[in-house]
């Protein structure tokens, strides 16, 4: 649900930019421009944190399995992929109306179609450049693939365009955590009917659209009850949940670093954690994990709200320092 949640909030927040920047996006203006630099960007970052050796010089000698793993299609990968889907949609029906037709197509099509291709022969699928490949299907194994979770991204964008043409937004949450708890029901339901239209040795986990449903059921309805309790998660609570939508990026690429991409942090987290992981292990990692990133997302936010030219250079000078160590860094 993190991953579903993730995605879904990148549909949601395309719908958001919208309200706003529909006539810059069709008519091609400076926001537009904006919009494309910034999932590059993103683009750019996902790829730099997937390499086996971060080095160029070792990146020129990899074999098939290391360059599998680097352009493995992750979540941010999965998430710009999927913005210029949307924004290709939105060039091509000009109009929030026609847009959420494409957007329910979307969403309709991944859904349906993940399982037929998940089952296609991998001798046609290795015919596809191993960079496309890695965005459609798991031959070679891929995190997070077009199929099937671009269709939270659409279901994001759906969700929220609902929300925003709501006369009552209360209403309208409230019909979400019905809508919500009878999907679940739907899926429960399904769950005796012997009937499918693939193979029942596929991993229903990973291609039925049943659970592609049942995850959005899930995500509807924490929207839904987050939206209806607002009002009473005021102070640190508030302060918390609006850095998180502010530095989702910052976050989501911290976290990553100190899991999986720092190698002092990773010796430090197995250092800790005994050999058995039990729950209240993970809880008190998850929370100090949540309690670092959260404070360097709010120092970084409170840098670029009282002095925004000294982040903005503090981040190219970032960024250089970053690809001139990878240019120049030997093994």
């Amino acid at each position: 649900f993190v991953a579903v949640a993730f995605i879904l909030c990148a549909g949601a927040g395309f719908r958001l930019a919208l309200e706003s920047k529909i006539s810059d996006y069709m008519t091609f203006q400076k926001p537009f421009w904006t919009y494309v630099r910034r999932l590059l960007f993103i683009l750019v970052i996902g790829y730099s944190l997937q390499p086996p050796r971060f080095s160029f010089g070792s990146m020129l000698q990899f074999n098939e399995g290391q360059w599998t793993r680097f352009l493995d299609c992750n979540v941010l990968q999965l998430i710009v992929a999927s913005s210029f889907i949307a924004l290709l949609g939105l060039l091509l029906t000009r109009s929030l109306s026609r847009m959420i037709i494409f957007s329910w197509c979307a969403f309709l099509f991944i859904g349906v179609f993940t399982p037929l291709v998940w089952s296609i022969d991998p001798t046609v699928i290795a015919q596809i450049p191993l960079f496309f490949r890695m965005y459609v299907t798991t031959y070679p194994h891929a995190s997070f693939p077009l199929f099937p979770w671009s269709v939270y991204y659409f279901a994001g964008y759906i969700i929220t365009h609902y929300f925003m043409i709501a006369e009552s937004r209360s209403m309208r949450a409230k019909q979400f955590l019905a809508i919500g708890a009878g999907l679940l029901g739907l899926v429960y339901a399904s769950t005796y009917i012997p009937w499918t239209y693939y193979s029942n040795t596929m991993n229903w986990w990973l291609v039925s659209p049943m659970h592609m449903v049942f995850r959005v059921a899930g995500v509807l309805i924490v929207f839904a009850f987050l939206y209806l309790i607002q009002d009473y998660l005021k102070g640190p609570i508030s302060r918390i949940l609006s850095l998180s939508g502010k530095e989702s990026l910052v976050i989501y690429v911290g976290q990553g670093i100190i899991i999986y991409g720092a190698p002092i942090s990773g010796k430090v987290l197995k250092a800790l954690l005994p050999m058995r992981v039990s729950p209240f292990d993970i809880f008190l990692l998850t929370l100090s994990i949540v309690v670092v990133v959260c404070g360097y997302a709010f120092l970084w936010n409170s840098y670029k709200k009282y002095m925004p030219k000294h982040a903005d250079w503090t981040l190219r000078l970032s960024m250089l320092v970053y690809v001139l160590t990878f240019l120049f860094k030997q093994y």
